[in-house]
């Protein structure tokens, strides 16, 4: 026998419209705790299951929403999409994603593909600074969020204190003595990067360090960039004894190219990191890093995006979470180090 809302409504002595929206995540639900504990409570025992097809027609709406991400293989990307698609799955929409590999043209590609097939909102972790792909978004209406990577006041935006965040990564560094402190910095077209090699800069002023410009190099984002530029500091007479990586998988890199140098982590160099991937706690040493809520990124970008298809809040909002430093193995107290 199938469950009708009105049947349901009646069981737990709401409206039908409250269960309705409770079934599909409505932010605009407006009920007491107690209600809520029992209409989910109610629907699961039943395992009553929205008409996503019918719901689709009457509210002109595809149900759908897109996540474009720069890099499919890096486990940040990945842990977003997974907070975006739960709230999302919850609040009765698909989620389809598309990966751009950082290509602008990628990008582009995919938004319009994306519009062509309705997406009701898309959540952007934007390959350049100031991305063109953005403009677009907003000049066609397109309700969106921009994650991770910031790209304008006028947007909605979840994202991390990067530059409180890189600052605490040198400071740890200068704190257990290191002067010459090496930074693999990220692309300077991406938001991230810069934050954090600005957050770097101002972590060396601080301890009065002058920056060495032979120390800073521009390795990117990917695991084997990390590794080329480990080697170039490498060659430099004296070597960095520390490296501050714009993230874990240049980090990576430069702390498996280290080990094949024979060098120990941390006595002859150390290495901080970025983001907290799940890769980052299983090296040997580990890897001390700049641990950022990346799924919390995904559910609150989510929730965003809801809420403007909803028309709930139609102000833009700018969401910045703070990091934590996670001290592993990868450092240590280097006290006669200048």
């Amino acid at each position: 026998m199938t469950v009708t809302l009105k049947d349901l409504a009646l069981r737990a002595g709401v409206h039908p419209s409250t269960i309705s929206r409770l079934a599909n995540g409505d932010p605009r639900a407006r009920v007491s705790p107690e209600t809520r504990a029992r209409v989910l409570t109610l629907l699961k025992e039943t395992g009553y299951r929205p008409d996503y097809a019918g719901r689709s027609l009457r509210l002109k709406q595809s149900l759908v929403l897109a996540v474009i991400i720069p890099d499919i293989t890096n486990p940040l990307f990945a842990e977003i999409f997974v907070g975006v698609e739960e709230v999302a799955t919850e609040a009765g929409y698909s989620v389809i994603l598309a990966n751009t590999g950082g290509s602008r043209e990628r990008e582009q590609t995919h938004l319009r593909q994306l519009q062509a097939r309705r997406a009701d909102g898309m959540i952007l972790a934007s390959v350049i600074l100031r991305d063109p792909s953005v403009r677009w978004l907003r000049t066609h209406g397109i309700k969106h969020v921009v994650v991770d990577r910031f790209s304008g006041k006028a947007d909605p935006f979840v994202g991390g204190d990067d530059l409180a965040g890189a600052f605490m990564a040198t400071n740890h560094l200068i704190e257990l003595g290191h002067r010459r402190i090496a930074h693999l910095a990220g692309p300077q077209n991406v938001s991230t990067a810069v934050l954090r090699k600005r957050g770097y800069l101002a972590a060396l002023k601080g301890a009065d360090i002058e920056p060495d410009p032979a120390l800073i190099v521009e390795a990117g984002f990917l695991e084997e960039a990390g590794g080329r530029a480990m080697e170039q500091l490498l060659t430099l007479a004296p070597p960095p004894t520390a490296v501050f990586a714009g993230n874990d998988m240049s980090a990576i890199g430069a702390h498996g190219v280290a080990r094949e140098h024979g060098l120990d982590i941390p006595s002859d160099v150390a290495i901080v990191g970025y983001d907290d991937v799940p890769l980052a706690s299983r090296l040997e040493p580990p890897l001390t890093t700049i641990r950022v809520p990346v799924c919390e990124f995904g559910r609150i970008s989510a929730r965003m995006l809801h809420e403007q298809i909803k028309e709930v809040k139609a102000d833009p909002r700018q969401i910045v979470l703070p990091t934590e430093l996670m001290v592993r193995g990868s450092t240590a107290i280097q006290a006669t180090r200048r």
